[in-house]
Order: structure tokens, then sequence, then C-alpha cells
């Protein structure tokens, strides 16, 4: 009997993956189709921060074109089918990678894909509960004493998704970090050394990701940046030490080996 481990061919590779990813687009399918069913109660829950500042100035969210109101609807049922297939995608692509991994990467790679949608999950999180509301707010009662704001249902749904992936696209810095330095592409002192670039970036990204131009809200982007690269440095003096044990390790085993040992 051959090993069940054998190395396949190409074409049963491919063969492989893509009956995974059907069953990924499958899944999409079947959580966007939910969450169209349930655009009501999922929209009542995504109007949340901006009700206080639409309340005081006495307006409300509208639509100005025939089909915007289903566009919006539409724009969120899918995002909420890619997030939420998100980590049955990771968990598909890792069962297809760990086959032609070695022990100590597929450990890395059972910490990467959890962590990853743990990290995307709390920076969505952190952008919708507390950078949106200010930003909302800002918006919204800026200038509402010379006229009452009607923001239209497309632009508010677009603010609410860019600056929710934004947030969670940046809270993956630590692990991108980490990954880097385990690869040795970049070193722990490389990043220390840049800790003042970082500081300008993190501002920068704050005035481009913010629609206001007020500094609060800036702040409230840039200092959770800033805090994420301190992590990811010191993840990534992990991720060097870990490098490092497995080198070593290597050496070892070379060293022990029949063919390394003297007659």
């Amino acid at each position: 009997m051959m090993d069940r481990d054998r190395a396949m061919s190409i074409l049963e590779h491919l063969g492989e993956f893509k009956r995974r990813m059907i069953r990924v687009a499958l899944a999409f399918i079947v959580f966007t189709v939910v969450a169209a069913v349930f655009y009501d109660q999922i929209f009542e829950f995504l109007r949340k921060p901006a009700e206080d500042a639409i309340a005081k100035a006495d307006g409300d969210i509208i639509f100005t074109q025939v089909a915007e109101a289903w566009g919006a609807a539409m724009k969120v049922s899918v995002i909420i089918g890619f997030t939420v297939t998100m980590p049955y995608f990771l968990f598909e692509l890792t069962m297809f990678l760990r086959s032609g991994l070695m022990a100590n990467e597929r450990r890395y790679l059972y910490f990467f894909m959890p962590f990853s949608v743990l990290s995307f999950a709390a920076g969505v999180a952190f952008g919708f509960l507390v950078l949106i509301p200010p930003a909302i707010n800002f918006l919204l009662t800026f200038g509402s004493e010379l006229a009452t704001p009607f923001p239209s249902i497309g632009s508010y749904v677009s603010l609410l998704i860019s600056l929710s992936v934004w947030m969670g696209l940046i809270f993956e810095l630590p692990i991108v970090m980490f990954f880097l330095a385990r690869l040795g592409i970049v070193s722990s002192s490389w990043y220390m050394k840049q800790w003042r670039w970082m500081v300008l970036f993190a501002f920068v990204l704050g005035a481009v990701v913010t629609p206001t131009l007020d500094p609060v809200t800036q702040m409230l982007v840039a200092g959770p940046v800033i805090a994420l690269y301190v992590v990811g440095t010191g993840l990534a003096r992990i991720g060097e030490r870990g490098k490092e044990e497995d080198e070593g390790e290597a050496e070892t085993a070379v060293t022990e080996s029949p063919s390394g040992a003297s007659d």
C-alpha cells in the first residue's frame, strides 16, 4: 500500500484546492443571502452610531436614487457574507497547506490563522464602537445650525464599511510584523529604529482614514496604530528567537545524524 502522505501531482493539488474553494464559495453565498434576508435588523444596528447626532439635528437617513437603498443593502450583505466566511476560508486554506509544511511551520500557521481573524474582528469592533461614533457625530453636527442633515443611505453605509475595514486591516499589523521577522526579512532592531517614522505614518494614516480634520478623531486612529507597532516589535523579537531556536535544532540534528558521525 502506498503511503497516504505521498506527494500528489499538480493536477491533484489543483483539484483539491478547487473543491475547497467551491465549499468556501457556497458558504459565502449562504451567509450573504441570510444577511440580505435580515437586512432591516442589520441596518437598525448599523444606524446606532448616527442616531444621537441625527436626533439632535432633527434629520434622518434617506435615499435619493431609485436603487440606492437596494445597493446599500447588497453592499452590507456582501461584506457580512465575506467577513463571516473568512474564518472558514482560512480553515480550508490551512488544511490545504499543512501537508506541504514542516512541523514547526505548521505550528506558526496554526497560530497565524485564528489570531489573524481575531485581530481583524477586534479592529472592526474598535472602528465601529470607538472611532465611528465621534466621527459621525462631528460630520452630522458640523453646520447643522445652517442646514438639516439628511445623509443618504449609500454614503452612510460606505463610510461605515470603509472605516471598519480599514481598522480591521490596521489591527493585522502586529501579525505581519511578526512573520516578517520570523522569515528573516525584517529584524526587530530595524523596527525599533523606525519608531519616529511610524509615529509620523500613524498620524498621516489617521488623517487619511478619518473623514474629519479634528485632532481628537485622528488620535483615535494614530494612538492604536502606535500601540500596535509596539506590540508588533515585541512579537518580532519573539519570532526572531523562534527562528534562532529552529536553526539551532536543525544544526544539532545534522551534527547528530549518522552521516555526520565520525567512524
